[in-house]
């Protein structure tokens, strides 16, 4: 895995590369997401694709998806975060014993980006199905 990171202004402007894709950054919101938001975005981002990855190998639909995050950072440097929750709204014909289950093996073993927060760090996960 490789990716790379130029420098756009004077500040702290800077685009990423990641194979094909770009990635504006900025330590303001009006330039691009944050080093922070980004790692946020990689949670949100492993765990949908583990459960919608899981879910499907069950042969159950998933008709909508969406998730959020909210997290908090403590005062001190370095401003890590010291808390995280993860709210997934989804709508889905897998009975709650499928989903628990695909949430708990995202949770400990499939999502990197979890593993990688969760060592600094606890990460809540909260579901709410759609009916």
């Amino acid at each position: 895995m490789k990716i790379s990171l130029e420098r756009t202004d004077n500040n702290f402007g800077m685009k990423a590369k990641a194979g094909n894709h770009e990635i504006l950054l900025d330590s303001q919101e009006e330039g691009g997401a944050s080093p922070m938001q980004l790692m946020l975005i990689a949670l949100a981002g492993c765990s949908t694709i583990d459960l919608i990855h899981i879910l499907r190998k069950g042969r159950y639909e998933i008709t909508s998806y969406a998730s959020e995050v909210i997290a908090t950072r403590r005062e001190e440097m370095p401003r890590i975060f010291n808390a995280i929750t993860l709210l997934i709204t989804l709508e889905t014909d897998a009975p709650d014993e499928v989903l628990n289950r695909a949430i708990a093996l995202t949770k400990t073993k499939y999502c990197s980006a979890l593993a990688v927060l969760e060592a600094s760090c606890p990460v809540e996960i909260s579901v709410n199905r759609k009916i």
